[in-house]
Order: C-alpha cells, then sequence, then structure tokens
C-alpha cells in the first residue's frame, strides 16, 4: 500500500488511490447526512414535547387520528 504523500510509481497505485479517495468522499457524506438525519429526529422529538399537554409524557396525548 502507498504512503500518503508519495507519488504513485505505477498506473495501479493511482488507480488504488482514486478510489480510496472515493470511498473516503463517500464515508464523509454518509456520516453528514446521518448527522442530519440524527439533528432532525431530535429536532422532531423535541417539537412533539413542547406542543404537549404535558411535556416528558412521550405519546399518551398524540393524536394518531388527524
Amino acid at each position: 500500500m502507498m504512503i500518503s504523500g508519495q507519488t504513485p510509481t505505477s498506473l495501479l497505485d493511482s488507480v488504488l488511490q482514486a478510489q480510496t479517495t472515493q470511498v473516503d468522499m463517500g464515508v464523509a457524506v454518509l456520516k453528514k447526512a446521518q448527522d442530519s438525519m440524527t439533528q432532525e429526529g431530535e429536532a422532531l422529538v423535541k417539537m412533539l414535547e413542547q406542543t404537549s399537554v404535558t411535556p416528558g409524557v412521550q405519546g399518551r396525548l398524540l393524536d394518531t387520528y388527524a
């Protein structure tokens, strides 16, 4: 495996480095999406708790027929 910072010694090294970079970018994008989903979920729970007549009581007063 090639050490970061070295110039590629072959076409295979170049391809492997490009693939590694693409995978790293994909992982970073996925992590960002997961963080965003977590924040949205937490905001939804907070909103539901604030609109409840008795905050802290989860799900008891939520009108599921609306």
